[in-house]
């Protein structure tokens, strides 16, 4: 499993917890996550939904397309 995804735990109500540091690239540019925020599905920070990706991850087994986890 990727760095990126291993940075967070999903919360008994949907959303995502992040509990270490992360970075993806995607067409917005960089953006790194920082650890105690929590992520909801429909909810995008700077243009990324980080929980919908992440949901998309754990039940697809891949990485969204157009982004490339950096760690």
């Amino acid at each position: 499993m990727h760095k990126f995804y291993e940075a967070f735990v999903q919360n008994p109500d949907g959303s995502w917890f992040c509990r270490a540091p992360a970075q993806l690239i995607g067409p917005n540019g960089p953006y790194s996550t920082t650890p105690g925020i929590t992520y909801r599905r429909g909810r995008p920070i700077q243009g990324y939904d980080i929980a919908e990706w992440l949901d998309a991850w754990k039940t697809e087994g891949q990485r969204p397309v157009g982004i490339e986890f950096i760690g």
